[in-house]
């Protein structure tokens, strides 16, 4: 129900800045194809990729961060995902465990990189909410080539203990 919240909020936001886009641009100055399309072009595919990420991060599980494709940026939806984790796990007094999935490929160390500096975004989220880092653990686990889903692979998961 949040995730649909947020979708519609980002839609809104959208259609309200192609709105003010297209007023603010005097008419003589561009040319009116370009003053039409334009404009409302950019904020719906900020708004599509926004839509993507928290559409992809309703299909993961509970415990689960989704990454866009080669990127260590959190998104909104992740980071109130994040919120709830660290609240929960300062209130029960547990554990976490960070985990990231890499396939064993001829890229190993690109792969390796991305799923550290993933995780650690995840970490620097959940302490700056309160979970100490004594209290956090980080682990990579390398699978054998084939057993990696793409989701997968974009996929960092927070499990308590």
């Amino acid at each position: 129900m949040v995730a649909v919240a947020v979708l519609v909020v980002i839609a809104i936001a959208g259609i309200v800045l192609a709105t003010l886009r297209q007023r603010g641009a005097p008419a003589a100055e561009t040319p009116a194809v370009a003053d039409a399309t334009q404009p409302a072009s950019s904020p719906m595919t900020a708004a599509a990729m926004s839509a993507s990420a928290a559409a992809a991060e309703t299909e993961a599980g509970p415990n689960q961060v989704v990454f866009a494709p080669g990127s260590v940026e959190i998104s909104e939806p992740a980071t109130t995902k994040l919120l709830r984790i660290a609240d929960t796990a300062r209130k029960d007094k547990r554990e976490l465990v960070i985990t990231a999935k890499v396939e064993a490929r001829p890229d190993r160390a690109q792969q390796r990189e991305l799923a550290q500096n993933r995780t650690f975004a995840v970490r620097g989220v959940l302490e700056t909410n309160g979970v100490p880092l004594a209290k956090m653990q980080i682990r990579i686990a390398e699978e054998a080539l084939g057993l990696v889903s793409a989701k997968d692979a974009n996929r960092i998961e927070v499990t308590p203990r």
